[in-house]
């Protein structure tokens, strides 16, 4: 509910700028007129000259206090009536109590808010005017009262007029004038009485002692009867001032406040002669003065019962104020905190409290708008726990701050999450150990560490497990998880103070060893490691032996990032695996260069099918009997448009390592079946000739192959019959059943089977009766040892009699001199393929060849000796 008051003519004074400017603005808006100085004497000077109904003082100012102006206010007859109201900012009740003893009317507490203080203004205004409407009411009663006893009997008429005026002033005031008799009788009442009082009009009269009138005084006490009411006190002599009285509500009225101002009324030799009351309704003005308290009573609730600790500091002084909440969060009882900062400061982790007085110290300087920060603070129990702490402060016209009140949040929960996050995030969830970024960052580290001054040499170990696919695979992921975790705790024992050990993911780790000089230094460290983890891991019953590639990496190589670092330390552990597993070996730059050079042939061979890189070259199979071409070899070249002509080393390890080996063994295929059937559609003689050609393991693993195959020979219109197709040993037994099964189909539509470097592979023969295989390929390493002195040729002579046995025919690769070819015709073996008969040799060049032979059938084309020497 808003208070509505006719607007006065107010001085405030006050030496701070920003202040009186905010409470002439105020007053401003409520309505009233303002008049606004700097100073004591300026104050004094103003008050003779305007008619000031209100003054709002500072009690603290340089020239003259607030005290020697309100002193030689209530000193000067001409203003000692006008009410003052003390502005100050101190906390000190004696200071204001003296005020209030001069004669101030009330204090205000800056800062302030613009409720208080119109309820304030309004307060005074009210009561002012009140005062001097009943000053000048009872003057002008008495001065009547005087004149009629003085003249009488020569005045009648005119004290009838002077009647008549006075009825008029009565009847246009707001306030209620109630006149009675020494009898208690109705002597005279304004209309604003019975508009104020209404229906409750009689209650408000002495006779009203026949029942309990609804009213009740300030303090809630309810009065019973006429005898307590102003009008009869006044009757019987007694002055009432602003007795405020709460008047129950009824159909007709709410509550009201009412304020009571009652006189005797004498005549002019002092016999009484009844009373007056002035009745002011104040109901606007005490709601505001309730609503006010239970403001400032929810928000002392609100600070009582706040999560928050709340701190209110005078920088003056020197002192802070700590809320109960505040000391009960440290563990301390409302008695066991003062009021020093100390008992704040003193409490904050030392890693802390540098950071927070400067923070402070930069807010009070209003180099931060407002301050804010998360430190650490000791409990009564001895541990610290965090706190998030929030504050504003309040400046003087100068430019000081002199206050500063804020608030402590307990977020110790939320910073163990904080910090369980991200140790989660930097470690490894399985190991517990640093994951790639925090290794990555350490490294990072201990890189900048070296480049900024002389400290010694780091070193990396890239770590990868051998064979932890097929501990996996064999005995479950639970145990391949317990196996990594044991490894991580013995790599744990491995390092000293300051090292690191990280698991990068799967089965890689890595080590970032301190003060590591040179390269047999590491090697021995790396010795130490593998000697560790060659020791047997027990998992139940379960014994397990592992050991580890290690690529060593030394840091005076003159690195710029840590990304560089592990992929250099990860080529070395790759060269490691390479030399037979279980080895350490330190990187040397020329491995990053192959390295690079292997990526650009992987991007370049990723192009080789679709720019029409690739080349097949034919390989003639001979008759050893008549050395008559009966089949070819179809062997994929590549030419690089840099490199010139690659041969299948050069790149198909590569490409089954990417799984290019798949879209290239296609092409290889679709290209011999077609070429192969123009020959033996052109060339006269050449319809029996047949072509072998390599089917790769990533092939015969697709579900698929058998019908991609078949499409190859219905697109090219090969019959089956002249494709023969070759397998290596491993690939036979790593596919098993499935092979046996897939292999079963291409040889019932009369695909042939090859085994291709047979001998070199699988220790056990048996897997010759579980696939149906026709040829047997002599691997070129036996073929080598025929003719060599001191060699024999009992295992070529044993494969050859094997194929025999088994139904199969024998090819003898790598045939490269007579002596060779001889042998094997001794040793009764089919066929020949090496370069004593041919290269292998492009299309153009393979059917120049066909055609001389078929041309001529006693054309011998290669002219070997097939004596029996």
């Amino acid at each position: 509910m808003s208070v509505s008051i006719t607007p006065g003519l107010v001085l405030v004074v006050d030496d701070h700028e920003i202040i009186r400017t905010l409470l002439e603005r105020s007053l401003r808006i409520q309505g009233h007129r303002v008049l606004a100085v700097a100073s004591g004497p300026e104050a004094l000077a103003c008050l003779e000259q305007h008619p000031v109904e209100l003054v709002l003082l500072d009690m603290m100012m340089p020239e003259m206090s607030g005290v020697e102006v309100l002193d030689r206010i209530k000193a000067n007859p001409n203003t000692q009536h006008i009410p003052v109201l003390i502005l100050s900012a101190d906390s000190d009740t004696d200071r204001i109590a003296a005020c209030i003893n001069l004669g101030a009317e009330d204090y205000l507490v800056k800062p302030f808010t613009p409720v208080i203080l119109k309820a304030r203004v309004t307060r005074c205004l009210e009561k002012y005017r009140l005062q001097m409407r009943e000053h000048a009411y009872q003057s002008l009663l008495e001065e009547q009262v005087a004149e009629r006893t003085a003249l009488a009997e020569q005045r009648a008429i005119e004290l009838s007029r002077q009647t008549t005026i006075l009825e008029s002033i009565l009847n246009s005031m707001g306030d209620g004038v109630v006149v009675v008799g020494l009898d208690g009788d109705l002597v005279h009442h304004n209309p604003a009485a019975e508009q104020i009082l209404g229906t409750r009009f009689a209650d408000f009269l002495p006779h009203a002692a026949a029942h309990k009138p609804p009213f009740h005084t300030a303090d809630q006490m309810r009065v019973y009867s006429a005898e307590e009411l102003p009008l009869t006190k006044a009757v019987r002599g007694s002055v009432i001032d602003g007795m405020e009285l709460f008047v129950e509500p009824s159909a007709e009225k709410a509550e009201q406040w009412l304020s009571i101002t009652a006189r005797p009324l004498r005549e002019s030799h002092g016999m009484p002669m009844g009373g007056v009351a002035v009745v002011r309704d104040v109901s606007t003005a005490k709601r505001a003065e309730i609503a006010l308290r239970i403001s400032e009573e929810r928000y002392a609730l609100a600070a009582q019962g706040a999560n928050d600790g709340l701190w209110d500091w005078d920088l003056h002084s020197n002192k802070i104020y700590f809320s109960p909440r505040w000391k009960a969060m440290l563990g301390y009882t409302e008695e066991e905190i003062g009021s020093s900062p100390n008992e704040w400061l003193g409490r904050i982790h030392t890693n802390d409290r540098e950071h927070l007085e400067a923070r402070l110290a930069a807010h009070h300087r209003k180099l931060i708008t407002h301050f804010e920060y998360e430190y650490q603070i000791m409990h009564r129990d001895g541990a610290y726990r965090w706190m998030l702490c929030r504050g504003l402060a309040v400046w003087n016209d100068m430019g000081h701050a002199t206050r500063m009140a804020g608030s402590q949040t307990d977020i110790t929960d939320r910073k163990q999450v904080e910090q369980q996050l991200l140790h989660d995030a930097l470690h490894d969830g399985l190991t517990g150990l640093p994951n790639r970024a925090l290794f990555t960052d350490r490294l990072e580290t201990a890189l900048g560490r070296m480049h900024r001054s002389a400290t010694p040499n780091f070193a990396v170990l890239f770590l990868d497990l051998d064979r932890f696919k097929i501990i996996n695979d064999s005995l479950g992921h639970t145990v391949g998880d317990q196996l990594l975790i044991e490894i991580a705790r013995r790599l744990e024992g491995c390092i000293r103070p300051g090292d690191t050990v990280a698991r990068l993911g799967g089965d890689e780790f890595t080590m970032l060893l301190d003060d590591v000089q040179d390269g047999p230094s590491a090697q021995a460290i790396a010795d130490r490691i593998q000697t560790l983890l060659s020791q047997p891991l027990q998992f139940g019953e379960q014994a397990i032996f592992t050991t580890v590639s290690i690529g060593i990496l030394l840091s005076n190589l003159h690195y710029g990032s840590a990304t560089d670092i592990i992929r250099d330390a990860d080529t070395a552990m790759y060269h490691a695996k390479l030399g037979g597993k279980a080895h350490a070996v330190l990187f040397d730059p020329a491995m990053h260069a192959q390295a690079m050079l292997q990526l650009q042939l992987e991007s370049d061979l990723r192009w080789a099918v679709e720019r029409d890189e690739l080349r097949v070259h034919y390989q003639p199979i001979v008759t050893l009997d008549n050395e008559h071409i009966v089949g070819i070899e179809a062997l994929v070249r590549w030419q690089h448009p840099q490199r010139g002509l690659l041969f299948p080393a050069d790149f198909l390890a590569l490409a089954e390592e990417t799984g290019l080996i798949k879209p290239i063994s296609w092409w290889t295929l679709h290209t011999a079946c077609t070429q192969l059937r123009a020959w033996q559609q052109d060339i006269p003689g050449a319809e029996t000739m047949w072509v072998s050609v390599n089917l790769s393991a990533k092939q015969l693993a697709q579900p698929d192959v058998v019908k991609q195959i078949l499409d190859v020979l219905n697109e090219t219109g090969l019959n089956p019959k002249s494709l023969k197709l070759e397998i290596t040993e491993h690939t036979l037994i790593e596919y098993g059943d499935v092979t046996a099964e897939i292999l079963t189909q291409l040889r019932q539509v009369g695909i042939q089977l090859c085994i291709d470097d047979f001998g070199t592979g699988y220790s056990s023969l048996s897997y010759l009766q579980r696939f149906p295989i026709d040829v047997l390929k002599i691997d070129r390493s036996f073929v080598s040892q025929i003719g060599e002195p001191g060699q024999r040729s009992e295992i070529v002579q044993t494969i050859i009699g094997l194929a025999r046995a088994l139904g199969m025919q024998a090819v003898a690769e790598g045939t490269e001199t007579i002596q060779q070819a001889n042998e094997l015709r001794r040793l009764s073996c089919d066929f020949g393929q090496g370069w004593l008969f041919a290269k292998a040799l492009d299309a153009t060049a393979f059917e120049a060849l066909v055609r001389a032979e078929h041309a001529n059938p006693a054309y011998a084309p290669f002219n070997c000796d097939r004596s029996l020497a």
